[in-house]
C-alpha cells in the first residue's frame, strides 16, 4: 500500500517519532527483538492485514524460512500479541500520548498548523469476528459476516491543504449518552492544539441529545457551527 516515494519518506520520517515511544516490555532473552515487532505493526497498518499473515511477510522478507501452508499460529506474531495483552490500556494510551505531544510540539516550531480550522468528527466500525466479551467490542447490525465490530470516533481538520487526525476515541456503547461524551471529549482535547470555527458532525451523531451537547461545548467560541455532513 506504501508503494510512492514520497508515501515511503513519509512513513520514515513518522517512525522516527512513534518507534522511540513505544515499549513492549521485552525481556532481554525474548526470541523477538523491538525492531521485529515495529516492523510487522508497520506491515499490519499499512497493508491491513492480520498479524498472522503480516507476521509470516515480514519473516519472508528477512529471508526466514517460513512454511505458507502451515494452520499454525506464525511465531512472530504470537509472540507480538501476547507482549500486546500482557499491557495495559493506560499504558498504551500513554505511549501515543506522548507521541502526540512530540508531534504537535513539532508542528508548532515549524508553524504547519493553522491558527484556526474546521474540524470534522467521524464514527468509524472495524468488523469483529472474535469473541464477543472482548472489550470495547459493540454489537450492532450485521454485515460481512458479522454482528459484532470495534466502534470508534476520531476527530479530524479539514481545513483545505490540511488533513490531520487530532484525536482518537473507542466507544465502549453505541448510545446517544457515549455519543455524546466522545463529541464532548474530542472537541475538548482538540482545542488544545487548535482553535476551531466549525464542527462537522456525521449522521452517526445525528440526535439531538448529541447535537445539543455539542452546541454547548464549542459556546466558548464564537465563531463555531455544528452541521450534520451525509
Amino acid at each position: 500500500m506504501v508503494e510512492t516515494t514520497e508515501a515511503k519518506q513519509v512513513c520514515r520520517a513518522a517512525s522516527t517519532i512513534v518507534y522511540p515511544a513505544l515499549d513492549f516490555g521485552i525481556k532481554s532473552c525474548g526470541s523477538y527483538t523491538r525492531e521485529d515487532f515495529e516492523k510487522l505493526l508497520s506491515r499490519v497498518a499499512f497493508e491491513q492485514e492480520f498479524a498472522n499473515t503480516a507476521g509470516k511477510t515480514c519473516q519472508l522478507d528477512d529471508g526466514e524460512p517460513v512454511d505458507v501452508t502451515s494452520t499454525a499460529r506464525n511465531g512472530l506474531a504470537k509472540s507480538l500479541l501476547y507482549h500486546l495483552r500482557n499491557m495495559e490500556a493506560d499504558a498504551i494510551d500513554g505511549q501515543f500520548d506522548g507521541v502526540s505531544d512530540d508531534l504537535f510540539e513539532i508542528l508548532r516550531k515549524r508553524r504547519l498548523l493553522p491558527e484556526c480550522v474546521d474540524v470534522a468528527i467521524d464514527l468509524h466500525e472495524w468488523r469483529f469476528y472474535g469473541d464477543a466479551d472482548t472489550d470495547y467490542v459493540l454489537i450492532t447490525y450485521p454485515d460481512q459476516g458479522t454482528n459484532r465490530t470495534y466502534c470508534f470516533a476520531t476527530i479530524c481538520i479539514v481545513t483545505p491543504g490540511t488533513r490531520f487526525t487530532l484525536d482518537v476515541l473507542a466507544l465502549e456503547a453505541n448510545g446517544f449518552r457515549e455519543k455524546r461524551e466522545a463529541v464532548r471529549s474530542l472537541l475538548e482535547t482538540a482545542q488544545e492544539y487548535v482553535s476551531i470555527r466549525h464542527v462537522y458532525l456525521d449522521r452517526g451523531f445525528y440526535q439531538v441529545h448529541v447535537l445539543r451537547n455539542s452546541s454547548s461545548t464549542t459556546s466558548t467560541i464564537s465563531s463555531v457551527h455544528v452541521r450534520v455532513k451525509g
